[in-house]
C-alpha cells in the first residue's frame, strides 16, 4: 500500500502523509541569568545568532558529502529562549544524518568561544510526527494577506483548505505562517523535561526508526535507555522510557539522576522495548512512514492512517460542493 498508488490523484498534496523530525534547543538558566543582571542581551541574542549559523554550516558541510539530495533544516519557531526547528523525512538515511548534524551543531555551539563572560549552556530534545494524522497542520494568514479565492474569509475550513493547498502548490509562502499541533508535538514538548546539556533525549518512536541501521554508510547512533519514567498525560500515564544520545564526551556527575548501573546500550534491546509501547499505543504514537524508503517496512501507509486520511480528504471535498451549490442563484422555474 505505497503512498502515490493508495491515494487518488485528486487527494491533495497537503492531505498526503509526511512524517517530521522536530529538534529543540533550550538555553539552560537563562530564567535567573537575565533575572540576575542588568545587561543580559549579548548572551541571549548570541545564542539565537550563533546557533542558526552553525546549524545551517553543519548541514551545507554534512549535505555535500551525503549521497542523494538532503533537504534544509526549518526553523518552526521560537519559545522563549527555547529554538525549535524540524525536518521532512524521505527515507532511513535522512533520520540518521539529520541526527548527525544536530549532535554535531550542539557539540560545536556548546564549545564555542566568546568574548562574553557567561556563555550558558544548552540541552536538547528530538522526537518525530505524522501528517496529517494523527498530527496536524493548521495555517494563519500574515499580516494583511488574504484568502486569493472568493469567499474564504467566511468560512473558516475553505479558508484552512486554500492556505494548504497553496502552500504546498507555489512553495512556502511567506503570506501564511503554519502550526503544528498534535499528541506527538506534546510529547515532545513533555520530553524536554528529561533532557540535559550532554544529554540529547529523543521519543520512543524516533528511536524505534533510529536502530534501524541506514542505508549509507552513516556511523550508528549510540542511543542509551535508562529506564521508564512517567510523564504527564502521555499515553496513558504509563511509564516512558528515557531514551538518549551523548552530547560530546559522557561525563555524569550525578549517578541518581543518570542511574549509570541501569543503562542498557543495546539496540536490539531498546527496539523491542520502543516496538512494544508503539505496538499498544498505536494512535497516539507516530506509526512510521517514510515516502521514498528504500526498506519495505517504511514505506506503506497504517491502513488507520490511509483510512483517515480519505475520510477528511471526502469529507473536504463534499463540503465545498455543498457549499458552492448553496451558493448558485436560485432560477425561478418557467411557468
Amino acid at each position: 500500500m505505497h503512498n502515490h498508488k493508495a491515494f487518488p490523484d485528486e487527494v491533495p498534496e497537503g492531505l498526503r502523509p509526511r512524517l517530521r523530525v522536530f529538534f529543540s534547543a533550550d538555553l539552560v538558566g537563562s530564567t535567573s541569568f537575565k533575572q540576575s543582571r542588568m545587561t543580559w542581551h549579548p548572551e541571549i541574542l548570541s545564542f539565537y545568532r550563533n546557533f542558526d549559523y552553525i546549524l545551517h554550516k553543519k548541514y551545507q558541510d554534512f549535505a555535500a558529502s551525503l549521497e542523494g539530495a538532503l533537504p534544509p533544516p526549518e526553523f518552526w519557531k521560537s519559545n522563549g529562549d527555547e529554538l525549535i526547528y524540524t525536518w521532512e523525512l524521505q527515507n532511513l538515511t535522512h533520520a540518521h544524518a539529520v541526527m548527525h548534524i544536530w549532535l554535531a551543531t550542539l557539540e560545536e555551539y556548546r564549545d564555542t568561544d566568546t568574548d562574553l563572560p557567561t556563555h550558558l549552556d544548552v540541552k536538547s530534545t528530538a522526537w518525530i510526527a505524522l501528517f496529517p494524522t494523527p498530527n496536524a497542520e493548521s495555517f494563519f494568514r500574515r499580516g494583511s494577506a488574504a484568502p486569493k479565492k472568493g469567499g474564504g474569509l467566511n468560512d473558516a475550513i475553505l479558508l484552512q483548505s486554500e492556505m494548504r493547498d497553496d502552500w504546498y502548490t507555489n512553495g512556502h509562502s511567506f503570506e501564511f505562517t503554519k502550526e503544528y499541533v498534535g499528541p506527538s508535538i506534546d510529547t515532545g514538548f513533555r520530553l524536554t523535561a528529561w533532557a540535559a546539556p550532554n544529554r540529547l533525549v529523543i521519543s520512543v518512536d524516533l528511536a524505534f526508526l533510529l536502530t534501524a541501521s541506514p542505508a549509507s554508510s552513516l556511523e550508528r547512533l549510540k542511543l542509551h535507555l535508562s529506564g521508564k519514567e512517567k510523564l504527564k498525560g502521555v499515553i496513558d500515564d504509563e511509564p516512558y522510557p528515557m531514551i538518549w544520545i551523548p552530547v560530546g564526551e559522557h561525563r555524569p556527575n550525578n549517578m541518581e539522576d543518570w542511574r549509570e548501573a541501569q543503562i542498557s546500550r543495546d539496540a536490539g534491546v531498546i527496539r523491542s522495548q520502543c516496538e512494544a509501547i508503539i505496538e499498544k499505543h498505536y494512535r497516539f504514537i507516530t506509526p512510521i512512514f517514510l515516502s521514498v524508503a528504500t526498506q519495505e517496512e517504511y514505506e506503506w501507509v497504517p491502513p488507520f492512517i490511509l483510512n483517515e486520511i480519505l475520510e477528511h480528504w471526502r469529507e473536504e471535498d463534499l463540503y465545498k460542493r455543498l457549499l458552492l451549490d448553496e451558493r448558485q442563484p436560485q432560477t425561478a422555474p418557467a411557468e
